[in-house]
C-alpha cells in the first residue's frame, strides 16, 4: 500500500504540477487576450474621435457653404433691389418723355392746323386780290396752346 500511496501521490504532485503550468498559461493567454482587448478598445475610441472629428469638419465646412450662399442670396437680392429701383426710375423717365412726346406732337399738330389755316387765308386772300391790313399774329402760350391775336 505504501507504494501505491507513494504512486499516487507521485501522481499527484505531476498533476498538481501540470495544473499549476496550465494555470499560468491560462493566465498568461487572459492577460494576452486583456492586451488584445485594450489594444482595439483603443483603436476603435482612436477611430471613433477620428470620425467625429471628420463629422466635425464636415459640419463646420457644410455650415461655412450654406453662409457663404446665404450672403450670395443676400447680395443677389440687393442687386436684384437696386436693379429694380433703377429700371423703375428708367421708367419714370421714360414715362415722362412719352408724355413730352405726346405733347410735341399735340403741338406740333396744331401748328401744323394753324399754319395751314394761315395758308388758305392768304391764298383766298391772294385771289381775291386783297393784301391784309391787320395782318393775324399767332402766339403760343406758356402750354403750347396757340392764339390768335390781330393789331388793333
Amino acid at each position: 500500500y505504501q507504494q501505491e500511496i507513494a504512486v499516487l501521490q507521485e501522481k499527484l504532485r505531476a498533476s498538481v504540477q501540470k495544473l499549476e503550468e496550465y494555470e499560468a498559461r491560462l493566465r498568461g493567454q487572459d492577460e494576452q487576450a486583456q492586451k488584445v482587448l485594450l489594444e482595439y478598445q483603443a483603436r476603435l475610441e482612436e477611430s471613433e474621435e477620428r470620425l467625429r472629428r471628420q463629422q466635425d469638419d464636415k459640419d463646420l465646412q457644410m455650415k461655412s457653404i450654406i453662409s457663404r450662399l446665404m450672403s450670395v442670396e443676400e447680395e443677389l437680392k440687393k442687386d436684384h433691389s437696386d436693379m429694380q429701383a433703377v429700371v423703375d426710375s428708367k421708367q419714370k423717365i421714360i414715362d415722362a418723355q412719352e408724355k413730352r412726346i405726346a405733347s410735341l406732337d399735340a403741338a406740333n399738330a396744331r401748328l401744323m392746323s394753324a399754319l395751314s389755316q394761315l395758308k388758305e387765308r392768304y391764298s383766298m386772300q391772294t385771289r381775291n386780290g386783297i393784301s391784309p391790313t391787320n395782318p393775324t399774329k399767332l402766339q403760343i402760350t406758356e402750354n403750347g396752346e396757340f392764339r390768335n391775336s390781330s393789331n388793333c
